[in-house]
């Protein structure tokens, strides 16, 4: 079991390079941003990655992703920013193991397009010219651990000074409640556009909420990347865990024929190229027994 590369480093290790590529890609667009685009307006950049209300009309289809990787200035300070990437990395060291890479990833840029879409339909109402930055990202990720762990108490920072405990749910209900109301009072029936994009948020929200419910529940343990999202099964009540375990790998550990080593060489090949988070609880038994049988040699 431990003559392979990637059992020396674990599954964290992965995740967290992943998180340190998204982070690091927003980082190196926000250089370039205050490189291209200080004098005057949103500059090249802007232009052409910006998510603006006439975007696709123009042809740039690529913007309802892309916006999602700049950010702006707020008083000199890149607080947009900074407030986005933390999200990133706190929520995504939880959310990206469950997942997966692949997983995630579609989460993540899912998020962003719905986000992109919500805010275009509003803006026709709000007359914005353009929305920027990783906030539907983030609220996506903040619905689906909110999901995923809704009674978890985590403890928050807030004003960054002042250490509160909260439970994720009560923590989504609130910023779903911020929103709603910033998007009536701040966006769509404000004398100005907001500089917040609520609607975006709510979208961001609506997604990370879909994704968990009809992505992800209806099989939490394969981790293959592909979205299994059909129209009938909107309609079809949640698998209960006894009916669930039609997993893509079954395993038998009750027949004593079991080639056990065979068995522990996929389980690991299957960790390599999915994550530990796609195992089964029977196949999290055979990585125990193997591992009991090796420390009695």
């Amino acid at each position: 079991m431990y003559d392979r590369s990637y059992m020396t480093t674990s599954f964290e290790e992965k995740a967290k390079k992943t998180l340190i590529w998204i982070i690091g890609a927003n980082i190196a667009v926000f250089v370039l941003q205050n490189i291209f685009d200080r004098e005057g307006g949103p500059g090249y950049i802007g232009n052409f990655f910006a998510f603006h209300s006439d975007s696709l009309q123009s042809g740039m289809i690529w913007t309802p992703i892309t916006y999602s990787f700049l950010h702006k200035v707020s008083n000199g300070l890149p607080l947009h920013l900074i407030g986005n990437m933390l999200g990133v990395f706190f929520l995504g060291r939880a959310v990206l193991p469950v997942l997966g890479q692949s997983r995630f990833l579609q989460l993540y840029f899912g998020a962003s397009f719905v986000g992109a879409i919500l805010w275009f339909v509003a803006s026709f109402q709000s007359g914005a010219g353009s929305v920027i930055g990783a906030s539907a990202a983030v609220f996506a990720l903040l619905t689906f651990f909110a999901c995923l762990y809704p009674d978890r108490e985590i403890q928050l920072l807030l004003f960054f000074v002042l250490p509160i405990r909260v439970k994720p749910r009560y923590l989504a209900y609130v910023m779903l409640a911020i929103s709603v109301l910033g998007l009536f009072f701040q966006e769509l029936f404000a004398a100005r556009g907001a500089a917040i994009a609520h609607s975006a948020h709510l979208g961001g929200m609506l997604a990370g909420y879909l994704y968990y419910k009809y992505v992800y529940l209806p099989n939490p343990h394969d981790n293959s990347g592909t979205i299994s999202l059909s129209f009938a099964g909107l309609f079809k009540r949640s698998k209960t865990a006894k009916s669930s375990a039609g997993y893509s790998y079954r395993v038998n550990v009750s027949k004593e024929t079991k080639d056990l080593k065979g068995e522990v060489d996929r389980i690991l090949d299957k960790i390599n190229s999915k994550g530990f988070g796609s195992l089964s609880a029977n196949e999290k038994q055979i990585l125990d027994e193997a591992r009991d049988l090796l420390r009695k040699r």
